[in-house]
């Protein structure tokens, strides 16, 4: 298409080659994206973070919020771990990768007792936090949903639907740190099985049990059957994970 940008990839001596077409007059040319000369460019984007002070790496962060809340995101998962790394039986910590769309895949997983159990973390949304009068509590709403919508079916039928919710039962546990409860890396935990369904009038009937809400609402002082006790929510529920 004349005056569109419509770029191709061929192979040229084992190297992946982007050829981008050109308007009438300019100089075409090959862009090899193996030169020594890119592998050095990549370098320096790589070194960038090493050579912001951290002073403006922190300011940079505050100043965009949805940068913030991937970055808080991240370092929930790491402080989870650590959390967990020294509790009773609890082993074999496992990250699983985040960019493997083919299976919502949980957070993370680790192994208790003969059990393994899967994870995800999440954080509360901060706008959605408050102060109820009523009960003395802050509440606030955690998201507990997958970032990419994705055909799942639906159990015991032969329906499937296209959601960003997660199934009934496709986690074990929601983790989701206390930290601006608090002020420490402390975590409330809530089984799969507790998480609201959906009340979405967009799906049937008989399929919004499958499907969690979106949003968890999570109170501190924590009630009902939030926990910050992990290991006595597993022994509270032996058949919860699988077997080894």
């Amino acid at each position: 298409m004349q005056g569109a940008c419509n770029p191709f990839w061929v192979a040229l001596h084992g190297r992946h080659i982007f050829r981008p077409m050109t308007s009438p007059g300019r100089r075409r040319g090959v862009i090899d994206k193996a030169h020594p000369a890119v592998a050095v460019a990549r370098e320096r984007v790589m070194s960038i973070v090493d050579l912001v002070p951290p002073v403006e790496l922190v300011r940079a962060i505050k100043l965009a919020p949805s940068l913030r809340g991937m970055i808080l995101g991240y370092l929930a998962e790491v402080f989870f771990e650590k959390s967990i790394a020294s509790l009773e039986g609890v082993g074999n910590i496992m990250k699983h990768d985040d960019h493997d769309r083919t299976k919502n895949k949980s957070d993370r997983s680790f192994d208790c007792s003969g059990r393994r159990y899967t994870v995800q973390v999440k954080s509360i949304q901060t706008n959605s936090l408050g102060y109820n009068t009523q009960t003395g509590s802050i509440e606030a709403d955690v998201q507990n949903d997958a970032s990419d919508k994705r055909a799942v079916k639906i159990p015991g039928s032969k329906k499937s639907v296209t959601t960003t919710c997660y199934l009934r039962d496709e986690y074990d546990i929601l983790a989701v740190p206390l930290f601006p409860f608090t002020g420490e890396w402390n975590f409330a935990y809530l089984r799969n099985k507790d998480c609201r369904s959906t009340t979405s009038e967009k799906y049937p009937k008989d399929v919004r049990p499958w499907l969690l809400a979106t949003t968890e609402r999570l109170a501190y002082p924590l009630e009902g059957a939030w926990t910050t006790d992990l290991v006595g929510l597993l022994k509270a529920h032996p058949r919860l994970g699988r077997t080894l």
